[in-house]
């Protein structure tokens, strides 16, 4: 039932029902994902992975995008840096987790070849 109210409120944004009580929100405000906004959440992207970050604690609507994607075009507002950086965090942060296991496989080896 919670994947079906997701995916409406993906659709048709989380004031679908009317709620009076539902804040109209803008692509700039502060509680709407700026990476998902730019075309790449991390934390969907990784999702059942090692490195899953878990669900994005901020607001991810396809209508939030749009409005973005028509501001951006008219030169108002641009995430893309934002993106860039988030990418290359990640990156930094994948490259010393592999370094980290490459060495120990390299300690183990060295180990196994001392018995």
């Amino acid at each position: 039932m919670d994947v079906m109210r997701k995916q409406l409120d993906v659709l048709m944004g989380a004031n679908r029902n009317g709620n009076v009580r539902e804040v109209n929100r803008k692509y700039y405000d502060c509680d709407v994902c700026r990476l998902y906004l730019s075309g790449l959440c991390p934390h969907e992207l990784f999702q059942l992975t090692k490195m899953d970050m878990g669900p994005c604690p901020k607001v991810h609507l396809l209508q939030l995008r749009r409005e973005y994607e028509e501001a951006k075009a008219k030169g108002n507002g641009n995430y893309d840096r934002e993106l860039e950086d988030a990418i290359d965090r990640h990156i930094v942060d994948c490259d010393r987790k592999i370094g980290r296991a490459l060495k120990r496989l390299e300690d183990e080896d060295a180990r196994l070849l001392l018995l």
